[in-house]
């Protein structure tokens, strides 16, 4: 079996990521592991070091390839620039910060018959200070999934650990010209693809849920007041693009939303014309970046 695993980093260096570190201590017997390392900017990688990598994963028959890109490119730009690129039987996408069980590969080579595979997302802080299971979720009322069989539609998770096969990824990819929403460039790329996937509800293609992954969540839902204004400003942004696709909102009754906000002082002059270009543009700024290559190894 021949699985491309995708791991993106940003502020970070290979040396610390958490997933690659669980990645290369993880099972892999009987599977052709092709890992991909997404530098996503601010700071370039030390090319040595990345060398130092390569060979590491010589060593234990891990085929590794290193791309950099400095601007904080949109990520659902990057899924599908390597979906389109890259010859696999299942494709895993990994954010920086998961810390993956043994066997998690051994999950996906087990359960190839099925088309969408997540594994159970445990996080310190999310819900709880203590770690505790947070994804995947039903659709339909939010609560934590709590069976191992799902139907297309049925959950959504986060991307971190997602495992799609390559028959969903053609059959897909038949019917409309980008797999992830390009218009999406962090949050809710995962969601908007989940909720895409209601679509299939009728067809063949199964998901399951199995294994489990640490993954660091970034901010307590219970305290929201402790949430990074830049990190608030994204969440504002998925949710201006989800009124607009998912929603089915017009432009003005958007616009109307952020006003309100705005008058209400929840925004700053700055935040709420940042929103407004992202209404009228109905992408994230950083959508607009166009994607450049650059393979260091």
């Amino acid at each position: 079996m021949k699985i491309t695993a995708i791991i993106i980093l940003y502020n970070e260096n290979i040396k610390n990521s958490k997933t690659f570190e669980s990645l290369l201590n993880s099972d892999r017997s009987d599977i052709t592991l092709n890992v991909i390392i997404w530098n996503n900017g601010p700071k370039a990688l030390n090319l040595q070091e990345c060398r130092q990598y390569k060979s590491i994963c010589d060593s234990k028959n891990i085929n590794l390839s290193i791309y950099e890109n400095l601007y904080n490119i949109a990520l659902s730009k990057i899924y599908n620039f390597f979906i389109n690129q890259e010859s696999f039987d299942f494709f895993t996408i990994l954010d920086q910060d998961s810390i993956l069980n043994n066997d998690f590969f051994q999950n996906i080579k087990i359960n190839n018959n099925f088309d969408v595979i997540v594994p159970q997302v445990y996080s310190v802080g999310w819900v709880s200070k203590e770690n505790s299971l947070c994804f995947p979720i039903y659709h339909e009322n939010r609560k934590l999934f709590d069976k191992k069989f799902f139907a297309m539609g049925e959950i959504e998770s986060i991307s971190s650990g997602l495992t799609l096969s390559y028959q969903l990824i053609k059959y897909i990819s038949k019917s409309k010209q980008e797999f992830f929403n390009e218009r999406y460039a962090l949050y809710a790329i995962d969601t908007s693809f989940f909720l895409d996937l209601i679509e299939l509800k009728q067809t063949e293609f199964k998901g399951i849920c199995v294994g489990k992954i640490n993954h660091s969540l970034d901010f307590n839902l219970q305290d929201r007041k402790k949430i990074s204004p830049t990190r608030r400003l994204e969440m504002e942004y998925s949710k201006v693009l989800n009124k607009i696709f998912y929603d089915e909102k017009s432009r003005l009754n958007v616009f109307l939303y952020l006003l309100r906000k705005f008058t209400r002082r929840e925004y700053s002059s700055s935040e709420f014309l940042k929103l407004v270009k992202c209404l009228f543009r109905k992408k994230h700024p950083r959508s607009c970046i166009p994607l450049t290559i650059n393979q260091l190894l």
